[in-house]
């Protein structure tokens, strides 16, 4: 073998001592000696260029891109909350603002409502007002109706006053009521005991309105609403204080001694000729006025009486 042929050429090396740094091509030492590291080592005079940073969306500054990525993995997440947080807090802040128009709009409506509704309520009250007139009349004409049925066809076949008076038979007994209890509730115990006797469609006198004294007198076959003066009615109240009058000349066949003062039945008997006569107190109009309206009291018509 010859020594040449055995003997291998060492390949170049290229070192870099003050960056302890070396390689095998041309190329690649020229690379190394622009490098920042070497010219820092080589120049340790040079300033830094520190003007080359890396600064996330969030404020952060890095030198080096890897260390900004390095970040930018964990903000992110931090960045979209803080982007949401905002975004949420201008969407309530819009939805307080589109309250207080939702609140300023509901007053206002319901101011609307509430004018409308006291416009309807005062319709309403003049409506109800109207209408309780209009069956106030319907009412009284249904009850005018009503009643005109129950005296011309319930009582068709009742007494008239006059002869109801001529049918009243008093006793005795009566004149010594009237002396007993005065000429008004006497007359009136007489008269009221006697219509209660007849049936109610047989009776002459009806009362619709006890509380006005408002009579409905069947005399000569018809029935007629009493005027304000009641003339048929105190016709009959005279007659029937007359018929107890004449019971005084009986009373005296039956106690003679009556007229003599030492006689026990003396002031009976006169007591019984004053209240006979009208008695003391009111005068004879007021007296019939007391034993009109105690007749009305007896007479009143009740809604089981009345036809519907």
């Amino acid at each position: 073998m010859s020594p040449k042929k055995n003997l291998q050429k060492s390949p170049k090396v290229f070192l870099c001592e003050t960056c302890q740094y070396k390689c095998f091509k041309q190329s690649e030492y020229n690379k190394h000696i622009l490098t920042l590291k070497h010219k820092n080592l080589q120049n340790p005079t040079l300033p830094i260029d520190n003007s080359k940073t890396y600064e996330c969306k969030c404020g952060k500054q890095y030198k080096h891109s890897s260390t900004l990525y390095a970040h930018k993995k964990k903000c992110e997440t931090k960045i979209s909350n803080d982007y949401i947080d905002l975004t949420d807090t201008n969407i309530i802040l819009q939805l307080i603002k589109q309250n207080d128009d939702f609140k300023q709009l509901l007053m206002e409506q319901s101011k609307t409502i509430l004018d409308q509704n006291n416009k309807i309520f005062e319709i309403c009250k003049n409506g109800a007002s109207n209408t309780i007139i209009n069956s106030n009349n319907t009412n009284s004409n249904n009850k005018s109706f009503n009643l005109q049925f129950f005296l011309n066809e319930t009582c068709k076949d009742a007494m008239n006053i006059m002869d109801f008076v001529e049918s009243i038979k008093l006793q005795l007994s009566d004149l010594e009521k009237v002396g007993e209890l005065g000429y008004v509730d006497g007359i009136s115990n007489i008269i009221v005991k006697n219509l209660n006797a007849l049936e109610v469609e047989k009776r002459p006198v009806h009362c619709t309105d006890k509380k006005r004294e408002i009579l409905y007198i069947k005399d000569e076959n018809k029935w007629e609403k009493e005027d304000d003066d009641k003339n048929k009615i105190r016709k009959a109240i005279k007659k029937v204080a007359c018929k107890n009058q004449r019971l005084l000349p009986k009373f005296k066949e039956a106690h003679p001694d009556c007229i003599k003062a030492a006689s026990r039945f003396s002031d009976q008997y006169n007591k019984m000729i004053i209240e006979s006569m009208g008695g003391s107190g009111d005068n004879d109009l007021e007296k019939e006025n007391k034993i009109i309206r105690n007749i009305s009291k007896a007479t009143t018509i009740t809604k089981n009486e009345e036809i519907s």
